[in-house]
């Protein structure tokens, strides 16, 4: 078998060193030296692929955390209900929303990028009757977000954006104020195993988002300046954190060399992958583009030659039960893009052979529709 997807974090001897070091510390949490350490490299490592604008970070329990204390930041005194978001997108989106009072309103989504835009978000407005309290804007599978046709869409309807770019680590050409919640998971291309981060100029949004993260106590206090929780990681995850940027230029290498391989191999017998990818931005989680009854067609051969594959979304945040009776603005286009989109197998250590059975079976179950 082909698996889909093999999580890969750095191995023991690379982490004992920071190890070592929290045990000549004893500091294990509540903002440690390793923990602060990691977040400069952090911002250090997204300012230098944002041209070298200043990055402030918030480091959060999960992405899902971050995007609801992000969420949290920019709706305080705002009216309305509704968060607009793309129903394609991984339901922790949904979650996230949820937990800080809004409801999701589901919006359609772009089949060429699959992703929200600004044009398509104006429109899902008008269907919402003006009740929106903020946007969540989403990176599907890792690509890059245009930031500043979004900070004009802000501008101009003076609605909140968020942006969830989970699997977008290392596509952040732009930073500016609207905060940017990624995912430090461990299928992620910068995983520590478990972990996120709120990334913006705005150094307002990041001392109250870290507040947020330890029961709201200011820097100087132990008295709760905000309402917030304990939503901080570890010592011990900033000290794998910090092993995985040591070793993280050859993992880009390692990516970039079997994302070319599946762009070479599908170009060549005319399947779409999004805009860009492996030239222009990596991601640990692929997905190749098919009309939705080819797609059956190639995973049914998938199926018969043992390559896992996913649709990592699945066919959209609307049809889980726990959000079915949210509304949204028709979907036209959904539908179609999730029964497309199918993840191939993806990881660092994929084989030329691995991505060539896997491009072989696609043009193989092709050929023989």
């Amino acid at each position: 078998m082909i698996p889909v997807l093999i999580p890969s974090l750095p191995e023991t001897d690379a982490i004992i060193p920071y190890l070592r070091r929290i045990d000549q510390a004893r500091i294990y949490s509540n903002y440690g030296p390793l923990s602060r350490e990691f977040t400069d490299r952090l911002c250090r490592f997204v300012s230098e692929r944002a041209g070298g604008a200043p990055v402030a970070a918030t480091l959060t329990g999960s992405g899902t955390t971050a995007i609801e204390l992000a969420l949290r930041y920019r709706i305080a005194g705002r009216g309305g209900r509704l968060c607009l978001m793309p129903a394609y997108t991984f339901a922790a989106t949904a979650h996230a929303a949820v937990n800080v009072g809004l409801e999701p309103f589901f919006a359609d989504v772009d089949p060429e990028t699959l992703a929200l835009t600004p044009a398509i978000a104006v429109r899902a407005l008008a269907a919402a009757e003006g009740d929106v309290a903020a946007v969540v804007v989403v990176s599907p599978y890792g690509a890059p977000i245009d930031i500043a046709a979004w900070e004009a869409f802000e501008a101009a309807h003076k609605i909140p954006v968020v942006f969830d770019a989970a699997a977008a680590t290392l596509n952040l050409h732009r930073v500016a104020a609207q905060p940017i919640c990624v995912s430090l998971h461990a299928t992620k291309a910068l995983g520590i195993g478990e972990g996120g981060a709120i990334l913006t100029t705005d150094t307002d949004l990041v001392a109250q988002t870290t507040a947020m993260t330890g029961f709201g106590f200011s820097v100087s206090s132990r008295v709760s300046e905000v309402r917030g929780g304990n939503y901080r990681i570890s010592e011990y995850a900033a000290a794998v954190g910090l092993a995985v940027f040591d070793g993280l230029e050859a993992r880009i290498r390692q990516l970039r060399e079997a994302s070319l391989a599946y762009v070479s191999g599908f170009n060549r017998i005319g399947v779409r992958m999004q805009p860009g990818f492996g030239t222009d931005w990596l991601t640990m989680t692929i997905a190749a583009l098919f009309e939705p009854a080819a797609a059956e067609v190639v995973t049914a051969g998938f199926d018969a030659d043992r390559i896992q594959w996913r649709r990592w979304y699945g066919t959209g945040c609307h049809v889980h039960p726990a959000f079915a009776t949210c509304r949204h603005d028709g979907l036209a286009r959904t539908a179609a893009v999730a029964a497309g989109a199918i993840g191939v197998p993806f990881f660092p250590a994929i084989t030329p052979e691995q991505i060539g059975a896997v491009c072989g079976c696609v043009e193989r179950s092709l050929a023989a529709r």
